[in-house]
């Protein structure tokens, strides 16, 4: 498919509304453009509007619109490129785009305007991801991120890992280029001191790209504990209404309840999971097996006990469910009654009364800080699932490159496993370039002056 092609589509989507954008881009659009708008300008200068009408073969009028007009290199994609704002009834929608058609233009592929902007050097993949954000945000938090994402305000780290992985590609090419000459003054300490930041790098990067999942995402938060210490009475805390059934006979909820709630920004689905004891019968037991499946999958647990009652052997239960696990709250509830027992406990804890309403406010606080473990919202990004692998491919090359440094293998071997590594990175930022390394040449090691 060639990237000079004209491609349309029709960018507000095809659903009745006041305006209606047919975008279209590639060599020669604008020439395209002329055969269908007709207006008093007979030259289209970039970044203006443009009032017209839009005719067929036979000079028949399709709708009266507005043409915005942009030029290469200066456009989203890079391109020549024009926008026809027409009335968003879906007929003229459908009319116009196949009129653009009809005249060399063919019907861009999903996400195909932003694959250009990617190709023009417009942006880069993690840009390229932050557009598809802007259209999935559901909250305010996740929109911000998005935009800071897309601007590249928050690259800080991505950048930092492009440095060290360039600076060591263009020390091992010094190497083999100048192999009589000691050009390059690297100890083998340092080497291995600038692979260990990379490998915190990409770690950290990781950390931040799964708190960017929550916000894009969403987190899901299982509550679980033994029947009757009101699970189901905190989810109705959380979520501000009834909705799960409350009762004293233990054992009510059998089936997994959830309900989504938008916790400073992040999207939150709660789970309440049927309580875990010894089952009774077989409806409960299966309850008990979900919960189960619940706790495996969930982003963070919150195990409810309640203190006005004897520790007892379900309490270990949970107990022994939780303690291996890195992200538990636990809630102590029924605090307005007289204490029963003592809970040991390594996890913060939070005191709660579903009766009287008290400590929802801090159990939220502690909800949004164990998901965010205090990271700053300016560092957080969102990758996609190949970026993602690719960054943990990354991880174990950069542990199979301080073995080669370590070992003192041949340059052009680690030549290759360097490669590899800017391999994987190119996944996430795009495309390393010789001509990158060939400035970090001069910059670094001043060869040919």
């Amino acid at each position: 498919m060639n990237d000079d092609d004209i491609i349309a589509a029709i960018a507000t989507g095809y659903i009745e509304s006041a305006i209606g954008i047919i975008r279209v881009s590639g060599k020669n659009s604008l020439e395209l453009l002329k055969k269908i708008f007709y207006s008093k300008q007979e030259y289209f200068e970039a970044n203006r509007f443009y009032h017209g009408f839009i005719k067929d073969s036979n000079a028949k009028i399709v709708d009266e619109v507005l043409v915005s007009v942009f030029k290469a290199p200066f456009s989203y994609t890079g391109q020549d490129s024009f926008e026809i704002n027409c009335h968003g009834g879906l007929l003229i929608m459908k009319n116009t785009l196949e009129l653009v058609l009809q005249n060399g233009a063919r019907l861009a592929q999903p996400g195909e305007f932003t694959k250009r902007a990617f190709l023009n050097n417009k942006i880069d993949l993690v840009q390229a991801n932050a557009v598809v954000n802007l259209i999935k945000a559901k909250t305010q938090k996740a929109l911000d991120i998005a935009f800071r994402q897309l601007l590249k305000q928050n690259t800080t780290i991505i950048e930092k890992l492009r440095e060290k992985i360039l600076f060591l590609m263009a020390e091992n090419e010094v190497i083999i280029d100048h192999p009589d000459e000691e050009l390059s003054h690297i100890e083998l300490g340092k080497k291995l001191s600038i692979l260990n930041n990379i490998e915190q790098l990409i770690n950290k990067l990781l950390e931040y790209a799964t708190k960017g999942k929550f916000f894009f995402e969403g987190a899901s938060v299982a509550i679980i504990g033994k029947p009757n210490v009101g699970k189901s009475s905190l989810l109705n805390m959380l979520v501000g209404e009834e909705r799960a059934i409350v009762t004293e006979i233990p054992g009510t909820t059998t089936d997994i309840v959830s309900q989504y709630i938008n916790l400073n920004g992040i999207a939150l689905t709660i789970l309440d999971t049927a309580g875990i004891r010894q089952h009774s019968n077989k409806i409960e037991f299966l309850g008990i097996e979900k919960s189960k499946d619940a706790i495996k999958n969930a982003d963070l647990l919150i195990a409810v006990f309640d203190t006005s009652s004897e520790f007892n052997i379900e309490d270990n239960v949970i107990i022994d469910y939780i303690h291996n696990k890195k992200n538990v709250i636990v809630v102590l509830n029924k605090s307005d009654l007289p204490k029963r027992s003592n809970y040991p406990f390594k996890f913060d804890t939070v005191e709660i009364s579903c009766l009287k309403k008290t400590g929802l406010d801090e159990l939220k606080n502690k909800l949004y800080n164990i998901l965010l473990e205090n990271y700053s919202e300016e560092e957080i990004v969102s990758l996609n699932a190949s970026q993602t692998f690719a960054l943990k491919s990354a991880l174990s090359q950069t542990k199979k490159l301080k073995k080669a440094y370590r070992n003192f293998l041949d340059p052009s071997l680690i030549s290759i496993d360097l490669q590899i590594l800017a391999d994987f990175i190119e996944q996430i930022i795009g495309k390393i370039e010789n001509e990158d390394i060939l400035d970090n040449v001069f910059k670094n090691f001043c060869v040919g002056k």
